[in-house]
């Protein structure tokens, strides 16, 4: 803002002595300021202001492999130049280190658990092998001393121990079927802890693989420059960040272009294609000609919290030097929209309009009359006059009162 505010001084102190050079002067009816119209020169230049940048750069980001969001517990800094394979940045891996112990405590408890639960299931099993080896030895038993003749054993003797062979033939199925089942259960309950297992082991591979990608390798030589993130602000240590988000460049600072941004109020006739002259704030003694090539759609705010929008647009520059052009250099900017030679042109607040008609005050005698008038092209201060008034006319630089009007 600093700057928007001296380049608008600087337009009203050239829109000034342009009206002192075009021959303003007051007028001897009701002090009313008028000036001389003549043929000249008109230029039209759009303001700017922004940084350079590289045209052509590489990426750094944060591997696409890691999972969830990451801290960034170190950052290379700004402007410093790297090799191939240097670290530039790392994350902080205490978090991950925390979670992979946890979830290799939670799988080393599922194998103890797998563990004893073998102990019991073996421990059940001999109890019912040994119970139905029993059970099958008093059934022998029973089958061998029994006797139904009623001369050695009452009626009552001989139902009992029919009731017995009966009792054990039950007792031997319940072992039998018990067997069959706690075998089903052990395998389920074991298919269950390997089942739970296999989980804690995606998140300790999980967990191992982000650990493994904790650095962040510049891919090849070069300037390393921070790369601002989608709010304008520039990577600091603390920051969440997550896979694939970018943190800086390496810039190939042979071909440099001007990153710079104009208000949406003063972005009238930009376009691809127009000429534009750049200085360095650092040497602002040497400019440097340069094309437009590329304008942004939509004009949107430099800073989150700012309601002021900007159009940003790209210059490519004609020359570079690498000796002085950093990326990152601040950098004034002057678009050439128009400039025409031998042109009629008035004040902005000369030219007054209603239901699309144009006119101005016309000096004739000792008043002002209401003169149409044709305008062609516009600036923030001056318009040009393509019919309706010729040179040497005077006109009146403000509504002038209506006694003066004839």
């Amino acid at each position: 803002m600093k700057n928007h505010s001296l380049i608008t001084f600087a337009l009203i102190i050239q829109a000034l002595i342009a009206l002192a050079l075009s021959g303003c002067q007051p007028s001897s009816n009701d002090g009313v300021l008028t000036m001389t119209v003549s043929r000249g020169e008109f230029q039209v230049n759009i303001p700017a202001s922004g940084e350079l940048e590289a045209a052509q750069s590489t990426p750094v980001v944060v591997p696409t492999g890691l999972r969830g969001p990451q801290s960034l517990a170190w950052i290379q800094n700004n402007f410093t130049q790297v090799k191939a394979g240097d670290v530039v940045a790392r994350l902080d891996d205490t978090r991950e280190s925390f979670r992979l112990q946890m979830e290799a405590f939670d799988f080393e408890r599922l194998a103890q658990d797998a563990q004893i639960q073998t102990e019991k299931d073996l421990t059940l099993s001999q109890s019912l092998t040994l119970g139905s080896k029993v059970t099958g030895n008093e059934r022998q038993l029973a089958e061998r001393f029994f006797s139904a003749d009623e001369r050695v054993y009452t009626k009552i003797d001989i139902i009992d121990q029919m009731r017995n062979k009966e009792y054990l033939d039950a007792k031997l199925d319940y072992f039998q079927w018990g067997g069959t089942q706690h075998q089903a259960q052990a395998d389920a309950e074991q298919a269950l802890i390997k089942l739970k297992q296999k989980g804690h082991q995606a998140k300790m591979d999980r967990y191992q693989g982000n650990l493994s990608q904790m650095e962040i390798i510049a891919p090849h030589d070069g300037l390393f420059v921070y790369q601002a993130g989608w709010d304008g602000a520039f990577p600091v240590v603390g920051d969440m960040i997550w896979s694939g988000f970018p943190i800086g460049i390496l810039p190939d600072t042979s071909v440099m272009q001007a990153r710079v941004y104009v208000l949406e109020s003063e972005a009238v006739g930009l376009a691809i294609g127009k000429q534009a002259t750049v200085t360095l704030d650092a040497y602002p003694e040497r400019p440097f000609s340069g094309t437009v090539t590329q304008v942004d759609a939509l004009a949107k705010p430099k800073d989150r919290d700012s309601p002021v929008n900007y159009f940003q647009f790209t210059i490519s520059l004609d020359q570079t030097l690498p000796a002085i052009m950093q990326p990152g250099r601040q950098v004034n900017a002057k678009v050439q929209v128009l400039d025409l030679n031998d042109v009629l042109t008035v004040p902005n607040q000369a030219l007054f309009q209603k239901d699309g008609r144009y006119w101005v005050y016309l000096k004739q005698g000792g008043g002002f009359v209401r003169r149409d008038v044709t305008p062609g092209h516009r600036s923030l201060n001056r318009t040009e006059i393509t019919a309706g008034l010729n040179p040497g006319d005077v006109i009146a630089l403000t509504t002038p009162p209506k006694r003066s009007q004839l």
